[in-house]
């Protein structure tokens, strides 16, 4: 029987992560598009002021950081449910 439940659970996750994957595409999505310009601030750093480097790497993290936080609050808690 335990064995029946945990299959159980692995499905429930499984549906879980389908009906939030629109959400989860969307902040995957961000934080290509933020390691994007973080690679290229970082190869054109010697052509570009260094003001304007530290802010496109600071946006960047910040992104980053916060979409990895939106993902885990939206596996987490998820649409009101």
């Amino acid at each position: 029987m335990e064995r029946h439940r945990k299959g159980e659970d692995e499905m429930d996750l499984w549906l879980m992560m389908k009906d939030r994957s629109m959400v989860l595409s969307f902040f995957i999505i961000f934080i290509l598009l933020s390691l994007f310009l973080l690679v290229a601030a970082r190869k054109k750093r010697s052509e570009m002021p260094k003001t304007l480097t530290v802010l496109i790497t600071v946006v960047g993290t910040i992104i980053i950081v916060l979409s990895l936080c939106a993902i885990v609050i939206a596996g987490t808690f998820g649409y009101n449910s």
